[in-house]
């Protein structure tokens, strides 16, 4: 029986090393979400007219537009000049008539993009400087197709976590731009940085953690590598010392950002100690900036909730929730949370909840002033309303594409593959009419 007994112990110790390598690594899992992004972005209903759009604006001109791509673009002109509302009722029967050929033209499109890509075609670059446009003076050493999916990307991503009223989800293009926008070794060292980040940041959003964790990871590599100290600046003139101290700043801001992000990420992956740990990091680049505000306050409570610092922790958001920038839902949370540290010392929800973060970027934002404000005053007045004329537009569109009939599709194109198009649009029944020979 003893004999017995060790023959198994030896098989079992000798079954330890090979089970190690049963379980998937970080890096496998990671391999593993980024091919399923690839099967979402290529299979997403969701994506069909936002592509479309993009693939129409950078075909125009280059004599190699595919028909449908041509047609939906003659659309896309005629929807663009149309009211808000409607004044008058032939006004309303006119606007609706369009919606239905602009509706025909996106389930035509569908196909095409399956034959043709938008990187197969000029970037929007090209376009703005054969049009004499603002934005064809930028100039940013390395730009391509990549970098361009990179800005498209920010400015999606900032429009959908900012956009309280949710009035066109844009997480699927932002999905989009940033598996698109991999960063190469000829772009400037900021942007690699900020293109991980991006993309770190989308990944977090849709659920592929992994992937996330090495994005975010290279990120705060790439963070890490931009000048850490300011030169000397006793031979330096006025302005180049206060660049130099900007830059400073920036790496600063670019860093904290970045552990902020991870840790959020570690916490989904419910891995709390390096969550805090980053978290920790992230603190100490905002203390060097002088940076008091909601999110730090959060995140205090945070590292002093995992380090079981009740008391603090409940101090931190009592803080937060006396703050006039935070909503009064939020508000509420975050009093009975406080109150729970004290009574209880158990966890609360707000540290549990996904993208429970939002809420206090909201806050940062309103603190700034409103969306509209930060775009002006980074941007400039005149950028900024571009910026947020094809958000307006988009709205537009999908309240347009709502009234939209499906029979009335069907009569047209035909119905297979537009209730579920529809659907994403914007709502509706589905079809009872039988999809077209």
């Amino acid at each position: 029986m003893r004999h017995t007994f060790q023959v198994l112990v030896l098989l079992l110790l000798g079954m330890l090393p090979a089970c190690s390598g049963c379980r998937p690594t970080d890096a496998e899992r990671a391999a593993r979400e980024r091919a399923e992004i690839e099967e979402r972005i290529r299979d997403s209903t969701a994506l069909v007219p936002y592509r479309a759009l993009k693939l129409t604006v950078r075909a125009q001109g280059t004599g190699r537009e595919p028909e449908a791509v041509t047609a939906l673009w003659g659309m896309v002109q005629e929807t663009a000049a149309l009211p808000e509302k409607a004044a008058t009722v032939e006004e309303a029967q006119r606007m609706a008539a369009v919606y239905l050929r602009l509706a025909v033209a996106f389930y035509r499109a569908k196909q095409t993009l399956r034959e043709h890509d938008e990187d197969d075609f000029p970037v929007f670059l090209e376009h703005a400087r054969r049009a004499g446009s603002g934005w064809g003076a930028l100039s940013v050493p390395g730009y391509d197709a990549g970098m361009e999916h990179l800005f498209v990307g920010i400015a999606v991503t900032a429009m959908e976590t900012l956009d309280q009223k949710n009035t066109f989800p844009l997480s699927e293009p932002a999905l989009y731009e940033f598996s698109r926008a991999v960063p190469r070794p000829e772009w400037p060292g900021a942007l690699r940085a900020v293109s991980r980040g991006g993309r770190g940041l989308t990944f977090l959003n849709a659920g592929y953690h992994y992937a996330a964790e090495e994005e975010l990871t290279a990120y705060l590599a790439e963070v890490e590598r931009l000048p850490a100290t300011l030169p000397p600046l006793g031979n330096l003139s006025q302005e180049t010392a206060q660049l130099a101290r900007d830059l400073l700043e920036s790496r600063e801001f670019l860093r904290a950002t970045g552990y902020f992000l991870r840790a959020w990420n570690r916490m989904q992956l419910k891995r709390e100690e390096p969550a805090a740990d980053d978290v920790d990091e992230a603190l100490q680049s905002l203390a060097r900036l002088g940076i008091e505000n909601e999110l730090t306050w959060w995140a205090m409570a945070f590292v002093h909730l995992q380090r079981e610092r009740h008391a603090e922790a409940a101090e931190s958001l009592d803080r937060l929730a006396s703050s006039p920038y935070v909503d009064e839902a939020t508000r509420a949370e975050l009093q009975a949370g406080a109150q729970s540290l004290r009574t209880h010392g158990k966890r609360i929800p707000l540290f549990q909840k996904e993208r429970a973060v939002i809420p206090l970027a909201r806050a940062l934002v309103a603190r700034a002033g409103g969306v509209d404000t930060l775009l002006t005053s980074v941007l400039g007045e005149e950028r900024a309303l571009q910026m947020l004329a094809p958000f307006a537009w988009l709205e537009r569109m999908q309240q347009g594409l709502e009234a939209v009939k499906p029979e009335e599709v069907v009569r047209e194109a035909g119905s297979q593959g537009w209730d579920a198009l529809k659907g994403r649009l914007g709502g509706g029944a589905p079809s009872a009419s039988p999809a077209a020979p």
